[in-house]
């Protein structure tokens, strides 16, 4: 009798509370899985991948347009190193003006990306390396015509110092 009655709770009572815990665990397991695996189960895990698949072909088309507007930028690059300043070649400007302003509206056009904001710096890069070309070539022909200036004065001065020594 005293190995029947352990701790108050009878052998028939320890087996009916057993029954009770594993009804009410598999009950609440099996509402837990359903609302995990088969309620609205589209919303919770496809979502995600979704959301993944529309990142990566987003990345995958911006890394195609960074390819594609890549030769643009060297185009503009070696058109710009080959401008010689000296000659007025305005066609030459213009179609680098061009250029620039096509990989400018890249950026336009898609403000709400911060990655295509690289666009916007690479224009503005090349046209002030433009401008930094044409008045480095501004300031050397200033240069040259003060130094014309300078032997020329120097020549009139020297010619004057021998006239009169004479």
């Amino acid at each position: 009798m005293e190995d029947k009655v352990l701790c108050g709770i009878s052998q028939r009572e320890r087996t009916i509370v057993f029954f009770y815990v594993l009804i009410l665990f598999v009950v609440f397991s099996s509402i837990g899985c359903f609302i995990l695996f088969f309620m609205n189960s589209e919303c919770h895990f496809a979502e995600g991948k979704l959301q993944a698949l529309e990142q990566m072909s987003k990345v995958e088309s911006f890394r195609t347009l960074q390819q594609k507007e890549m030769e643009r930028i060297l185009f503009v690059d070696n058109r710009i190193a080959k401008v010689d300043p000296s000659l007025n070649a305005s066609y030459e400007k213009r179609e680098i003006n061009y250029a620039l302003g096509e990989i400018r509206k890249l950026y336009v056009q898609n403000k709400h990306d911060g990655r295509y904001r690289m666009f916007e710096y690479m224009a503005s890069f090349y046209e002030l390396r433009m401008f930094d070309k044409e008045r480095l070539w501004v300031s050397k022909k200033n240069i040259e015509m003060f130094n014309a200036d300078l032997e020329r004065c120097r020549s009139g001065v020297e010619k004057k110092k021998l006239n009169t020594l004479q």
